[in-house]
């Protein structure tokens, strides 16, 4: 009669979701696809190959980081109706009569 040990043998480790990276990665084919495509087109710096290395950068960064292990929060801040300014300040003098 063996024994074993039956909560070292169950395998419930948790899987990490990666669909964020292969987005990213995506994206950042996408992005170095359009660069050398404004290179071999325009053959000199444009605002769109600009444009296009920022927002390259910006899914490099994404995807090499942990953005999906990130907890998002949203803070909701109540706010009241502005009193009108004619309220806020009261007249301290009496209004002069021009009759």
């Amino acid at each position: 009669m063996s024994l074993e040990n039956i909560e070292a043998n169950t395998h419930d480790t948790p899987t990490v979701d990666t669909t964020h990276e292969l987005k990213w990665k995506r994206t950042v084919r996408r992005h170095a696809i359009n660069i050398l495509a404004l290179i071999e087109n325009d053959g000199k710096p444009t605002q769109k190959m600009n444009y296009q290395i920022r927002k390259l950068h910006e899914a490099f960064t994404y995807w090499n980081s942990d953005v999906a292990t990130w907890v998002k929060h949203r803070l909701v801040l109540p706010t009241t109706q502005p009193v009108p300014q004619t309220e806020l300040q009261k007249p301290e003098v009496d209004p002069i009569k021009m009759d």
